[in-house]
């Protein structure tokens, strides 16, 4: 069956906002086996929203909207779906009596324009919302359905998991259990991975495997996707099957489903007991800043340092000799990652440098050195010029040799 999502709100189209809601509603379909062919994202223009839901609906099973349910004016969802559907729209009190009451609680008068989201398309179904004060509503018509859910995200988020999904399992009669496991991997691409997972990939039936490229964090995500008659049944598929991906990617894989890197990196040195310093230069990278804001890292983030001038790296790190090739050097990043850890007295130093190109003749180049009682090892590392996100991808890579030495 073709779902199609219309996101609406002039702000989307402005880029104001960054419509995220579309792309939590698309996953969710996908589990109960709707086909997204569609999204289209429209303005507060009444004109224009009346023929983006025509087309909707013209052309899909099951059409959701994110947004314009509100109380304002320029709130026009409702209007637009009791015109398309030849449904018109009725006050509905116990909608009203629910709305007073969630203001009631946070001890704020109940609004005269708030009235207006007590209205549906006559016949609809209609979507309590205890988070918030949209309530949404379900339209059956012709043997299609449309669905109407607000564009706040965590209200979003909130109808889709307790209204949204069990209706369209209802309705779809879907009785299987759909689970996923989401493997997320850094250090590779989405290509090398492709090109392991390639006939596990293309034979898989149940479970499937989907790949995910996050360019801007740096790192790609293997979604496994069981279908079975329980929740324990389609666990046990996804875990058979990522004992296979894990013997193919092990070295790669750092974490599951909600952990991010930060968070998993901080937990192994907190375990591990080590105490770190950090030099780097200023070539764009964020290593100081993400070890500063994760969490329990007054424990082991001991000194951090941005260095801009060589001479400055001397006063600071007596000791420290940066060579011929001045800050952008792999001779920089072993002096940093030495002095800094002489300097901080800590288990670790890390010494970052490098240079961020400038044209498309050049390179950019990561040099990243640990220091330990074992010795200096350093990295050298190359991306072209045109890559996205190239800060990122440095501080990602420069992290990544904190994670690998402690597994180690």
């Amino acid at each position: 069956m073709k779902a199609e999502i219309v996101a609406v709100g002039t702000e989307l189209l402005l880029g104001q906002i960054v419509d995220t809601n579309s792309a939590h509603i698309a996953r969710l379909l996908t589990t109960v086996g709707l086909d997204v062919h569609f999204k289209s994202t429209v303005g507060d223009n009444m004109e224009r929203l009346r023929a983006t839901l025509q087309t909707a609906l013209n052309r899909a099973d099951v059409v959701i909207t994110t947004g314009g349910i509100g109380p304002t004016l320029d709130d026009l969802t409702r209007d637009a779906v009791a015109e398309v559907t030849g449904r018109p729209l009725v006050f509905q009190p116990h909608l009203f009596e629910q709305i007073a009451g969630f203001f009631a609680r946070i001890g704020r008068p109940v609004g005269e324009n708030n009235r207006r989201q007590a209205y549906i398309p006559d016949g609809s179904i209609p979507i309590e919302n205890p988070v918030g004060t949209a309530p949404g509503f379900i339209v059956e018509v012709d043997g299609r359905v449309l669905l109407s859910v607000p564009g706040v995200p965590h209200e979003m988020r909130y109808f889709m998991d307790h209204s949204v999904m069990p209706y369209l399992r209802s309705k779809l009669g879907i009785h299987d259990i759909i689970v996923s496991r989401v493997l997320k991997l850094c250090g590779i691409g989405e290509s090398l991975v492709d090109e392991r997972l390639h006939d596990l990939i293309t034979d898989g039936q149940n479970p499937t495997i989907g790949l995910l490229a996050h360019t801007q964090i740096g790192e790609v995500h293997v979604r496994l996707t069981a279908k079975a008659p329980s929740e324990d049944a389609a666990r046990s598929l996804n875990a058979t099957l990522e004992d296979r991906v894990r013997d193919r990617l092990q070295e790669y894989i750092f974490g599951t489903d909600e952990e991010t890197y930060e968070g998993v990196l901080a937990s192994l040195i907190l375990r591990a007991g080590l105490t770190i310093a950090a030099a780097e230069t200023a070539i764009g990278t964020s290593v100081i800043q993400t070890f500063k804001g994760m969490e329990g890292s007054p424990k082991f983030f001991r000194v951090g340092l941005t260095v801009c001038d060589p001479k400055a790296a001397a006063s600071f790190l007596p000791g420290c000799a940066l060579g011929d090739g001045g800050l952008a050097s792999p001779e920089a990043a072993r002096a940093l990652a030495e002095g800094v850890r002489r300097l901080a007295g800590t288990d670790v130093g890390l010494g970052i440098s490098g240079l961020v190109a400038q044209d498309k003749s050049q390179d950019h180049v990561l040099f990243v050195a640990m220091a330990s009682d074992l010795g200096t090892t350093s990295l050298e590392q190359r991306w072209p010029f045109a890559l996205r996100f190239i800060e990122n991808r440095m501080t990602k890579t420069a992290l990544d040799q904190i994670r690998k030495t402690v597994l180690q």
